[in-house]
């Protein structure tokens, strides 16, 4: 019998967060630059390269790839043989702390009623698998919401086939199209039950991208599919192009006679996970994929490309009018930042009569919750959120004077209406590159509702911040028009 100390595994749990939330696997980092090849679209090949760039200033600024540092699903394999000594579940959580302490990493978990932010990020997804021997092994997945609220689970009947199967695939990446960051990879479940299906599902995502599945049906699916999904010509970041997926990875297991369970668990382009094992004795970490991002050597002055208008903050409204969709920006200048909970709060404070904390009028709101800044750096990671969230939101704001609002995704009829009327603008900056964007921060500064914590609305100072006019004030929508230009009819092209 092995013993195995729940210290240990505290700290190397720790360190798991940390090295999983900035530093891509080498699989990962493989991946990404080989679909930066591929990619036919020319945005889409900026996109890849701000996305590998990202990389590199994550290493270099001790900050995280991005500044959703999720909720950490911890896989553990523990072998018949091997005894812990101490509390188990009381280790990795006491882990997913210290390692959120340490690497200045985001608390994102909350009460689901309250939405009390719980401080550390904890507790964590535990899943454990009792296994032969005495070997003992841990995987941290930190999963971001973008991606993880895009995923879904259908109870097809056993008619549906493998074409019920990839139906269900297409049309849960198609709907969630640039919400989740792509190209990300998608885990698909199939068979067990309802439960058992979207755990399989999560699982895939722990397989090096690209590494078929060891049952044949299940890797002939992973190529069909994958063809499939990038067919669909929603591209990096939801802009369009050739390449929506990484991978697919599917993980099966029997069923029922009369179900056919399918869930699809999607992972953003940040495919973050890391692992450790215990063997003969000792710890022993997979390798990360440090010094391999794309190396421009000047952060955002690096793709400046990606930028054809200048715009200074706050803008003018007629200069805002006068942008169309698909226009590339700089932005310099103050913004205000706001997530779900202090548009909450705003809302709440209109309705009541009462003043906001800030005067919103003529202004761009950025939605971000960034992570802790690291010692002489005004921000952490700094990316973009899902927009969607305050979609409920930003009519009500957008009466009060709110002129512009940047995250990612798609916005509602409502909010387009809105913008339109209002004649605003909705941008998008590019979803995954916390670390990037972060040196395009001059300085951030909380200015209300500070016991939210990330969720709190601060004042932040851009210099040359890439974003691309999604919605403009004619009702133009580039995600749509991306959508037409790249739809699995057309020919390809260049973007």
């Amino acid at each position: 019998m092995s013993e195995i100390l729940a210290e240990e595994i505290r700290d190397v749990v720790a360190g798991l967060v940390v090295q999983a939330n900035r530093s891509l696997p080498p699989d990962a980092l493989q991946a990404l630059a080989g679909a930066r090849d591929r990619e036919e679209s020319r945005l889409g090949r900026m996109v890849l390269d701000v996305l590998l760039e990202n990389v590199r200033c994550a290493e270099e600024l001790g900050v995280p790839l991005c500044q959703d540092t999720g909720i950490d699903v911890v896989l553990i394999e523990l072998g018949q043989e091997v005894r812990i000594l101490g509390d188990l579940t009381a280790a990795v959580n006491s882990g997913i702390a210290l390692g959120t302490r340490e690497g200045l990493l985001r608390s994102s978990v909350c009460d689901p009623f309250s939405r009390k932010n719980t401080g550390d990020n904890t507790p964590g997804v535990i899943h454990l698998d009792l296994v032969p021997g005495d070997t003992f092994k841990i995987t941290v997945m930190p999963k971001g919401c973008g991606s993880e609220n895009m995923s879904g689970l259908a109870m097809l009947p056993p008619s549906a086939g493998e074409d019920g199967v990839v139906k269900t695939v297409l049309d849960l990446v198609e709907r969630a199209g640039p919400n989740p960051c792509p190209p990300g990879v998608i885990g698909v479940g199939i068979g067990g039950t309802m439960e058992q299906a979207a755990l399989l599902a999560k699982k895939a995502l722990a397989r090096p991208v690209g590494r078929p599945a060891a049952d044949a049906s299940a890797a002939r699916l992973e190529g069909i599919l994958l063809e499939a999904v990038n067919r669909l010509g929603i591209g990096p970041v939801g802009l369009g192009g050739r390449v929506t997926a990484l991978g697919v990875a599917v993980e099966a297991c029997p069923c029922h006679i009369a179900s056919l369970p399918v869930a699809v668990n999607i992972q953003c382009h940040a495919v973050r996970h890391a692992s450790a094992a215990w063997i003969e004795g000792e710890w022993r970490a997979d390798a990360s994929g440090k010094g391999t991002g794309a190396g421009h050597g000047d952060g955002c002055k690096g793709v400046c490309q990606y930028g054809v208008k200048r715009l200074e903050l706050p803008p003018g409204r007629d200069e805002v009018a006068s942008l169309r969709a698909g226009d590339r920006v700089l932005l310099s200048g103050p913004v205000y930042t706001g997530r779900d909970q202090t548009h909450r709060l705003m809302a709440e404070l209109i309705r009541k009569g009462e003043g906001l904390p800030v005067d919103l009028a003529g202004q761009v709101m950025y939605y971000v919750g960034p992570s802790p800044a690291p010692p002489g750096r005004p921000v952490g990671s700094a990316g973009p959120t899902t927009s969607y969230r305050m979609d409920a939101y930003t009519p009500l704001l957008m009466e009060r004077g709110l002129l512009v609002t940047m995250g990612k995704g798609r916005r509602s009829s409502a909010v387009v209406s809105a913008i339109r009327r209002h004649r605003g603008a909705y941008l998008a900056a590019i979803g995954g590159a916390g670390a990037y964007l972060s040196r395009c921060i001059r300085t951030c500064e909380p200015v209300a509702f500070e016991g939210l914590g990330p969720e709190a609305m601060y004042r932040m100072v851009l210099e040359d911040f890439p974003a691309v006019v999604i919605n403009d004030s004619q009702g133009g929508d580039y995600y749509a028009e991306c959508a037409r230009l790249w739809a699995p009819a057309s020919s390809s092209r260049e973007s």
